[in-house]
């Protein structure tokens, strides 16, 4: 039923119904009908040139533009009448301005990191990666913050209660996913309404697509009732807008300015491998303590305000409360930055590239799914023939076949630069995670696949030179011992059907 939901207010209901009357015009010419439809087909080609002509000059993704141009010249009707319905939303268009705004009114609130990016480079960091995020991303760089790394979701939960327990102040939670039947759920929300009730300002915000057939429908007022503020980003309305195409993946919780939790792990049991879906499920997250944490509670705030569409006058006094909760004498740095569909700002693809770029010994990366464009393939084939051993974990157990199938067809093109391919062979790799030299990691919610890399709002955290990299080093190569490494061979005895079915499949990979 779930699946039947979430296809019945996707647009590939618009698409079918579209491709039905591309057909039916096909049918209509062939019969001869109509004496107009070759007159109807033609003007449907003249307005197919003109569409295909606004893309080959919009500011896009190269991958997205190939897609549209040929969908366009071979479907002519429905190429151009999907064009239309996904490039156009007056919801979109509200949205992107209530982003702009809110993102504005935190960003005066953001301190000012030039002293902090000016001790990375004394300390002979690099710090180009972390100038990026806090220039283009207006995500500030902290230091004087500790952090503790997750190498499953089942060690981040006890620890996520206990920091609930001890909130004073407020409580932010953001998930893609929360399944409120699941005991994960029901011991977090028993300490949320508890809380509430004593006065903690809770709030509590989950996606509309994520969370579809598992919350009920008007959740979000029985959250409000027991005295949590509660939002739903973008509830599904079929049809009306393309807007759905752009779903809250994050997770976040922040705990009194002073804790923040993040990571691929997602509020249902079989996180925390209480039931077993797809296998033994391998996710990751951190926690982070000290003034980093303001990074995330920015990320809250500036999508709370963004789809309430207001913000209070005071807000700021979430976002400073982090400095008492400082770590003077903590190693490294930490970085939060947000990724979202609403700017032209690349930063998870970016972070990705720039990790491999400058990567001189190894980089592991772990993640779900892999649908890459040119840029993180290049800079892969870059790694490697540098010297770099750049490894893959992917699952060995798939949550959906049609990605799966996409991912493995870029297998014989890895092999080709050099890279080491690795399943998973216990169950589902949910972990998004990327490790380099054992002094740079990225954790957080970002898949190698174009919806997290250009379509969804995403967050991580950019960490350098905390003491905490051993562990997600640690936990890689611990991953590895778990893994069958796929070979050349081994991919040459997949079905050629198979093979062939993943090749087909990259024409519509910016839609999987």
């Amino acid at each position: 039923m779930n699946k039947l939901l979430k296809l019945v207010y996707s647009n590939k209901v618009f698409a079918i119904f579209t491709l039905i009357i591309q057909v039916a015009f096909i049918v209509a010419f062939i019969v001869g009908i109509s004496n107009y439809i070759r007159y109807l087909l033609l003007l449907s080609n003249l307005i197919s040139a003109i569409f295909i002509l606004i893309e080959v000059n919009r500011h896009e993704e190269s991958a997205f533009k190939i897609t549209w141009i040929m969908l366009m010249a071979t479907i002519p009707f429905f190429g151009w009448f999907f064009y239309i319905y996904t490039h156009t939303g007056i919801i979109s268009k509200n949205l992107k301005n209530s982003y702009r705004n809110a993102k504005n009114a935190v960003d005066r609130c953001r301190p000012d990191d030039a002293d902090v990016i000016r001790k990375m480079e004394e300390e002979g960091r690099s710090a180009s990666l972390a100038k990026f995020i806090s220039r283009a991303g207006a995500n500030p760089v902290y230091n004087n913050s500790i952090v503790k790394y997750y190498p499953l979701g089942d060690d981040m939960m006890e620890d996520i209660i206990f920091e609930l327990e001890r909130a004073e102040h407020f409580i932010f939670v953001e998930f893609f996913i929360i399944n409120r039947s699941s005991y994960m759920w029901n011991r977090i929300v028993d300490v949320l309404v508890r809380k509430a009730q004593q006065g903690v300002d809770v709030r509590l915000m989950y996606d509309g697509m994520g969370c579809l057939n598992i919350v009920p429908k008007d959740y979000d007022k029985e959250m409000q009732r027991l005295g949590v503020k509660c939002q739903v980003f973008s509830p599904l309305q079929p049809l009306l807008s393309t807007y759905q195409n752009n779903r809250d993946h994050r997770k976040i919780i922040v705990i009194d300015g002073r804790c923040a939790f993040s990571g691929g792990i997602n509020i249902a049991d079989e996180y925390i491998n209480r039931i077993d879906r797809f296998g033994h499920w391998k996710d990751t997250g951190i926690r982070v303590y000290g003034e980093g944490v303001a990074g995330f509670t920015e990320m809250f705030l500036t999508l709370w305000y963004t789809v309430a569409g207001i913000y209070e006058k005071d807000f700021e006094r979430f976002i400073n409360c982090s400095r008492i909760h400082s770590f003077p004498n903590a190693r490294g740095y930490v970085v939060p930055f947000a990724e979202s569909p609403l700017d032209n700002v690349l930063m998870g693809r970016t972070a990705y590239v720039d990790i491999l770029n400058n990567a001189k010994k190894y980089v592991y990366i772990m993640t779900p799914y892999f649908v890459i464009d040119e840029f993180i393939y290049d800079a892969m084939s870059y790694a490697v023939t540098r010297g770099v051993d750049v490894k893959l974990i992917l699952p060995g157990i798939p949550d959906k076949k049609a990605p799966y199938c996409l991912a493995r067809s870029y297998y014989k093109d890895l092999f080709s630069i050099g890279v080491e391919v690795y399943e998973y062979t216990p169950g589902f790799v949910h972990a998004k995670t990327t490790v380099s030299d054992g002094v740079r990691a990225i954790v957080g919610t970002i898949n190698y696949d174009y919806r997290s890399l250009y379509l969804h709002y995403e967050c991580a955290a950019y960490l350098v030179n905390v003491p905490q990299i051993s562990d997600i080093e640690a936990d890689a190569i611990d991953t590895l011992s778990h893994c069958r490494r796929i070979t050349r061979h081994e991919y040459s005895q997949y079905p050629w059907y198979y093979r062939a079915a993943g090749r087909v499949l990259r024409f519509i990979a910016t839609m999987i």
